[in-house]
């Protein structure tokens, strides 16, 4: 009898961890990146920390002040941590996106500088959009005083409020380049969205309602720029549908 030939064991595993491996190192890299911008904008954190409080302490009557004694040099660590975040979010872009041109076609790869620009540029107008609102949002807090309850907030508190803001309305402004990447892997479609565009918005305030702050008024003052920012991701899905099949219908060609 013949002896049957030993079939070779399928390499999904071995690629499987290649990919694991390759994330680990994504992380690493981006971690250690934002440690250093960190590092770098801790020297900084007073002059940010004066910059962020002086709308609200150049209204009459209002007092940010420390509670408990630690509370200082941890306000100070976030300030630095969130710097740090904007400061090297290029660079943490960069490895993001270096992991997943891993699967797109050599053509697509040199998209890669334009795609980090647009990253680290979307992600810091989202935080000029949430400074913008910022004033609206502390107006709108500090009118709950009345002539037996003074407003006499925690440095902590309010620079929480702040920082995770800015950070919320950075990473919602990502939306178009997320879907529009999306689309051109067809994992979306401009009719699904379209199809699913109420379902979105449910999304889009339950989202909002996450990465905020627990309040209705930052919620909404998110949402609204979320659906808008969705409507065009819409419209990027339909360009980058047009893009995919030119580029499948060039290679079938060649």
């Amino acid at each position: 009898m013949k002896k049957e030939k030993k079939q070779k064991k399928p390499s999904e595993p071995k690629e499987f961890l290649e990919h694991l491996d390759q994330l680990r190192k994504t992380v690493m890299y981006a971690a250690g990146g934002l440690v250093v911008g960190m590092m770098a904008m801790y020297y900084f954190a007073p002059l940010i920390q004066d910059f962020l409080t002086k709308p609200i302490l150049s209204q009459e009557g209002v007092k940010l002040s420390l509670l408990t004694p630690t509370e200082g040099f941890v306000v100070r660590l976030k300030i630095s941590f969130v710097a740090g975040l904007f400061f090297t979010a290029w660079w943490i872009f960069l490895q993001i996106w270096l992991f997943v041109m891993e699967g797109l076609y050599s053509r697509e790869r040199k998209m890669l500088i334009p795609v980090v620009f647009f990253s680290s540029f979307n992600f810091l107008v989202g935080a000029g959009f949430g400074w913008l609102v910022l004033p609206w949002a502390t107006d709108f807090f500090m009118s709950f005083s009345t002539n037996t309850v003074e407003n006499m907030w925690s440095l902590e508190k309010y620079l929480d409020f702040v920082l995770r803001m800015f950070v919320a309305f950075g990473v919602v402004f990502e939306l178009p380049l997320v879907i529009y990447f999306l689309a051109r892997f067809g994992i979306v479609t401009p009719e699904f969205l379209r199809k699913y565009r109420r379902h979105a918005y449910i999304s889009v305030l339950i989202a909002a309602s996450i990465i905020t702050p627990p309040d209705v008024f930052t919620q909404v003052v998110l949402g609204l720029p979320m659906v808008v920012l969705y409507e065009i991701s819409i419209w990027l899905a339909v360009y980058a549908e047009k893009k995919s099949k030119k580029l499948l219908a060039e290679m079938e060609s060649a």
